[in-house]
């Protein structure tokens, strides 16, 4: 008799979680099935702004992605798509999910944000469908990340992720300067993707994809993406002005990690940059920094922060000011702490 009991509280048991489980299997379809139509709804609405890039280039065809920027229909690109082709109309191709393919030139592009700014030869009264520009100071870590671009000339092919980390900053060969509070993403981003945009949830454009991490050359998971608050500060003066000036500081300087305090027999304790270099007639050095200060904190009018990485001295400098705007440095000398003014210069202007 105790065993015909145990073997039908069993049989419940097991009938019970049977059940909680269609109902969860249920549950997420259901959830999947809206998530799906969430994404498609989302695609019909934004890929026709979003455009496949061929450039002429003195080295052969330079291919990329755009998307539509303003109700004028000029494209937002990456710098390194198309900076080597010529400013002449129909030196730069670009086409449109309908199939539509017009001539394009550049207008300006700014090597250090790796970013630029097409006109495009439309015809007359053409709709034009620019995206909708969001807000990257609102990204956080874990949400929604979704691409859409052009991955080996597989047009308009989109990808979702997650927001992986943010405040990134990237380093550019050619320029030695880095590229300030980057997002990471791992939406599958491939070669081809480079110029196009990176959306939330919402369907807003947050970045400009333009780099990926990979051994292999192809995607990898680890992403990055300009910051669209970037963009809307660069863009639009590429368009007025044709250039861009970048708040410049004059200095090179490594993260105190433990190693390196050790070596020099600074205190554990002790958080910032170590100062390796000061550019010659910079900002930095005429107002009196010098290489081996330790900068801990860094503050204008409006904001301060403290400074534990180059990558946080960099994002600051990115998101807070402009050139000819004083800042204020606060540094560990000799073992104490020693306040500089420095006003900002302009980066050189490179092509």
């Amino acid at each position: 008799m105790k065993k015909i009991i145990i073997n039908l509280i069993i049989f419940i048991l097991i009938a019970s979680c049977s059940n909680d489980s269609n109902i969860t299997e249920s549950a997420i379809s259901q959830d999947a099935t809206y998530s799906d139509y969430l994404l498609t709804d989302f695609y019909e609405n934004a890929v026709s702004g979003v455009v496949a890039i061929r450039a002429k280039t003195p080295m052969g065809p330079s291919t990329g992605s755009g998307f539509v920027w303003d109700k004028a229909g000029r494209i937002a690109t990456n710098s390194h798509v198309v900076r080597e082709s010529g400013n002449i109309l129909g030196d730069i191709i670009v086409s449109f999910s309908n199939g539509d393919e017009m001539e394009a030139k550049l207008i300006a592009h700014d090597i250090y944000s790796d970013l630029a700014i097409l006109e495009v030869d439309y015809p007359k009264n053409y709709n034009i469908n620019p995206l909708k520009i969001g807000n990257s100071a609102l990204v956080e870590v874990g949400q929604t990340a979704l691409a859409i671009g052009n991955p080996y000339g597989e047009n308009f092919t989109l990808t979702k992720g997650i927001i992986s980390a943010i405040g990134r900053a990237r380093s550019d060969l050619e320029t030695n300067f880095q590229i300030g509070s980057v997002i990471q993403h791992d939406a599958s981003i491939n070669p081809g993707n480079s110029g196009g945009p990176l959306f939330n949830q919402e369907g807003e454009v947050v970045g400009v994809n333009a780099q990926i991490v990979s051994r292999s050359g192809s995607s990898s998971g680890i992403g990055f993406a300009i910051p669209i608050n970037t963009a809307k500060k660069v863009i639009p003066s590429l368009i007025s002005k044709k250039y861009y000036e970048h708040p410049y500081l004059g200095i090179s300087g490594t993260d105190l990690v433990i190693e390196l305090k050790k070596e020099l027999n600074i205190p554990f304790e002790i958080q910032g940059i170590y100062v390796t270099d000061v550019v010659k007639n910079g900002p930095a050095i005429n107002s009196g920094l010098k290489e081996g200060d330790i900068i801990t904190s860094i503050s204008n009018e409006l904001s301060t922060s403290k400074v534990y990485t180059f990558s946080g001295l960099v994002n600051f400098l990115t998101e807070n000011s402009n050139p000819g705007e004083e800042i204020k440095l606060t540094v560990i000398r000799d073992n104490e702490n020693v306040s500089i003014d420095i006003n900002l210069g302009s980066r050189p202007l490179r092509n």
